[in-house]
């Protein structure tokens, strides 16, 4: 598997809520928000690029972080977009393969950040 690059994916979410002044003007409400998130690098000498369940550990304790919470408070403007940013650079802390994030606020709304 020597110089083989891959990339692989992690779903999850939680529940949060926000609000918008400005020119939408919402009240506080929730999301049940659901992201993927991909990984992308070489291969070790196992023929893995990172072991999922620690992907998923670490996911789980940022979701921890986030549920139940206004987000408002934590990353201000609390938009998806905003969201999907700081996602990503928690994650990059200690995957630095991420590669990009989906993030859906409804089944049919969402943003997706990437480098």
């Amino acid at each position: 598997m020597k110089n083989k690059i891959a990339t692989i994916w992690v779903s999850s979410g939680f529940k949060a809520y926000h609000y918008h002044g400005g020119a939408l003007n919402e009240e506080k409400h929730s999301h049940n928000f659901k992201y993927k998130i991909f990984l992308k690098g070489q291969l070790n000498k196992e023929g893995f690029l990172v072991d999922f369940r620690e992907v998923e550990k670490l996911l789980n304790t940022i979701n921890t972080h986030l549920e139940n919470k206004v987000l408002n408070d934590i990353i201000p403007p609390a938009t998806t977009e905003v969201l999907a940013i700081f996602l990503f650079e928690e994650i990059k802390k200690t995957f630095p393969q991420i590669c990009r994030i989906e993030l859906n606020e409804k089944e049919n709304y969402g943003a997706i950040y990437e480098e």
